[in-house]
């Protein structure tokens, strides 16, 4: 096992000749499908410095040698390294990313907040508009919803999460609009009483005339952007399948 020159970060893996045995521990295999998907992150990393993910890569090599080479290969102690090197890239990489994504994801949530307050103030100077005035309300407690949500969810971000932050790969932009169109058609569907709920004194019949109320159920939406879409496609099943 050495580092591949042809190609940056990057660790070849070849058995010996002569010392190769005629199955692989168990250990070892672990060890090396861990070594190989901990090198494919680091090679992610895309706002670390190639000084530090040299660092990171140099120890990953030097574990991956002391488990996998030799006779008195140690794959246990490897392995117990590797899992050192993991956190510790969790603990320097973590933060950062977690911040850089809050934040990317905090700006395109205001630019799309002022321009739907933009769209939102014609609406009220424009009869033929106002109706839809309400959908605009919706959509900013969305985008404020999405950003809670975000910080919400991952509170702790696992390594694994280095390289991908969000299990759907939605990018911030389409995040945003994706989970905004939902929140104005779940508005949709409770004025039409499509579907219908009560909390307390809030109810359908309500929610044309309270603005707070529109904005509540956009919040809410951005809240579970990750299940709203799915729970508005279910619903429209449901009512597809029964009619």
């Amino acid at each position: 096992m050495h580092s591949n020159e042809n190609e940056e970060f990057d660790i070849k893996c070849e058995l010996h000749p002569r010392l190769a045995k005629d199955s692989i521990p168990e250990k070892e295999q672990i060890l090396y499908v861990k070594v190989e998907r901990t090198n494919s992150i680091i090679k992610s990393l895309r706002k670390t410095s190639k000084e530090i993910k040299t660092k990171y890569f140099n120890k990953l090599l030097t574990l991956s040698q002391a488990g996998l080479v030799g006779e008195t290969a140690q794959p246990e102690l490897a392995l117990n390294s590797l899992t050192e090197l993991q956190n510790e890239m969790v603990l320097i990489e973590g933060q950062r990313i977690k911040n850089e994504y809050m934040k990317s994801l905090g700006i395109k949530a205001l630019i799309l907040g002022v321009a739907t307050i933009l769209v939102y103030i014609v609406s009220l100077t424009c009869n033929i508009l106002q109706p839809f005035s309400m959908y605009c309300l919706a959509v900013i407690g969305a985008l404020i919803g999405t950003w809670i949500s975000f910080g919400a969810r991952k509170f702790n971000i696992t390594f694994e999460q280095l390289s991908l932050l969000e299990e759907d790969m939605m990018s911030p932009w389409i995040r945003l609009i994706y989970i905004c169109v939902c929140s104005a058609v779940f508005l949709l569907f409770l004025c039409t009483q499509v579907i219908s709920f009560g909390i307390g004194d809030i109810s359908t019949i309500s929610i044309k005339d309270s603005p707070e109320i529109q904005i509540s159920i956009g919040v809410l939406c951005g809240l579970v952007e990750s299940k709203i879409g799915v729970n508005i496609y279910k619903k429209a099943v449901t009512l597809i399948s029964d009619s």
